[in-house]
């Protein structure tokens, strides 16, 4: 059973900017519950893919700033697979590379409930 989306389907979905602001609303709906906030303007304005993705980045190093447990917790909150993650620890380009794999898992969840 897949837990996201590709990156091509992604990007397809993100043709819709109403598709990239719930996205961007599950994301900052997820971090809130761990203290960390987005400035209003990633609530109410769509941005482009890699705009989301440097921003989900600095939330990221911020979160991970506070502990590794809260870090943890926040990844089980998004249900992102250990697996992907445990592929990754080791990996020089961890924050890019994990921040895209949680705007996918996020966007799944967006997609879900529209089709569902």
């Amino acid at each position: 059973m897949t837990t996201d989306l590709s990156k091509q389907q992604l990007l397809k979905e993100f043709e819709s900017s109403e598709f990239i602001l719930k996205t961007q609303q599950q994301i900052a709906k997820d971090l809130g519950q761990f203290s960390i906030e987005f400035e209003n303007d990633f609530l109410t304005f769509a941005l482009l893919y890699d705009a989301i993705l440097l921003e989900l980045e600095n939330k990221l190093a911020e979160l991970m700033k506070l502990s590794e447990q809260t870090f943890m917790q926040y990844l089980h909150q998004v249900d992102l697979p250990e697996k992907e993650f445990l592929n990754l620890l080791s990996d020089s380009n961890f924050l890019p590379k994990i921040s895209e794999l949680i705007l996918r898992r996020e966007a799944y969840k967006v997609y879900l409930r529209a089709k569902y």
